[in-house]
Order: C-alpha cells, then structure tokens, then sequence
C-alpha cells in the first residue's frame, strides 16, 4: 500500500464518517470491519501500527520545534502524512498513550520529566 492508502485506511479507521456503502463493505471484506461495523482485531493492529510508526518523527520534530502549533505542516511533513485529520487523530492517540503532552490550549508538546503529570 502507498502512504496515501495507508492515511485513507487509518481515517476510515478511526473517523468512520461519511463512508460509502461499497466502501464500509470493502472494508469488511478486507477483514477491518465487523458485520456491526466494529473495528477488527486487524484494524486495531493496523491502527496502532499506524500511529507508531509515526511517534519517533513526531516527538523529534517537537523537540526540535518546542510545540505542534509552533508548525503543524513541519510535524506533518516528518510524520509522513498528507491529511490534516489524520495528523490530528495520530497526535491525539499518542497523547492518550502519553508518548507525548497535550496542553491546556490543545496544543503538544515532548513529554519530559518537567511537563510529565
């Protein structure tokens, strides 16, 4: 799969909005979907690898920067994405996983031994 294919995948993924019939079907198909239309074991996996595939780029590029707001299309541009929704959705896992920090004002940050909760 080519990297657009793979952000498609993940958006329909973890968005699933304004999917397509034939798509939610193909979807099933390919094993990421359920007959509830549940994300699968495989989708999880997908998924997960997905977002970690991207951490180490992300965290070096808010290291060097100091905050994801600072520029966003540097970070997305390191992190090998085209999509603005998935650069929001890949931050915001990796900040449920506490890999990095979100901010009160919603931006992030490396998480380091001062910001760290």
């Amino acid at each position: 799969m080519e990297i657009l294919e793979n952000e498609q995948l993940f958006l329909d993924l973890t968005v699933f909005d304004g999917l397509s019939d034939k798509r939610v079907q193909d979807l099933r198909a390919a094993g990421y979907l359920d007959n509830e239309n549940e994300n699968t074991d495989q989708a999880e996996r997908f998924i997960e690898e997905f977002v970690g595939g991207r951490a180490d780029e992300v965290i070096r590029t808010l290291d060097e920067q100091g905050s994801y707001f600072k520029d966003k299309g540097h970070v997305m541009y390191h992190a090998g994405l085209k999509s603005l929704m998935a650069m929001e959705v890949v931050m915001e896992r990796l900040a449920s996983r506490m890999v990095i920090k979100r901010k009160r004002n919603g931006d992030y940050i490396k998480r380091n031994g001062i910001n760290t909760p």
